[in-house]
């Protein structure tokens, strides 16, 4: 899927559309759709920004120079802007990729949210805003497993339904516990519970 961009070319936006609401499963196949694009490792800021090279400054030939010591300085300074043009053409190209990146990315996602994040300079600092803002962590996401585990009935799925989707919130359960520490764990479960009734000779 494309959106045409400002200057009417296409930006080959995610086919999922973060929304905010949608993080856990729109980063997975954001991931798969910018290594296809080659472009992931700017997102990440693993392909740093090269430095900005300086452009040599023409050789100073003074009256007393010989013809063979012009022609020395005259092939450094030749040395010296290839190099230049070398470096400033990857430096360059890092730029237009990383540009490419951050369009790509304020594409797959609405309007308000790619207004928070047009500014930065980087696609890099784009994507580390919206891991901070909207990725879930630990503790928030085994709150959701633990109350998603106790809103569950059965109601009219089959026995086997059932049990299918009560194992998928348990191995969920499974892979966040490890990363809490036991007292975290319990106060999760513990906020989670329904208070206990304390009136006399009650049964529920």
């Amino acid at each position: 899927m494309s959106a045409p961009s400002a200057s009417g070319a296409s930006v080959l936006r995610c086919p999922v559309i973060f929304d905010g609401t949608n993080y856990c499963d729109w980063v997975p196949r954001m991931r798969l759709h910018m290594r296809g694009l080659r472009l992931w490792e700017f997102l990440t800021g693993e392909l740093r920004c090269p430095p900005c090279p300086t452009a040599p400054t023409q050789p100073v030939i003074t009256e007393k120079a010989t013809d063979a010591e012009k022609t020395l300085l005259f092939a450094d300074f030749a040395d010296r802007q290839a190099s230049y043009e070398s470096r400033f053409s990857t430096y360059r190209a890092w730029l237009d990729e990383d540009a490419r990146a951050g369009s790509i990315l304020t594409a797959s996602m609405v309007d308000r949210i790619a207004a928070d994040i047009v500014d930065f300079g980087y696609a890099s600092q784009m994507w580390a805003f919206l891991r901070d803002r909207y990725e879930p962590t630990g503790q928030s996401t085994y709150l959701a497993a633990i109350r998603q585990e106790q809103l569950l009935r059965q109601g009219d799925s089959t026995v086997e339904d059932f049990f299918a989707q009560i194992s998928a919130i348990w191995r969920q359960l499974d892979t966040l516990g490890p990363q809490l520490s036991p007292d975290t764990s319990t106060s999760c479960r513990a906020a989670c519970s329904p208070p206990m009734c304390l009136s006399d000779g009650c049964s529920c």
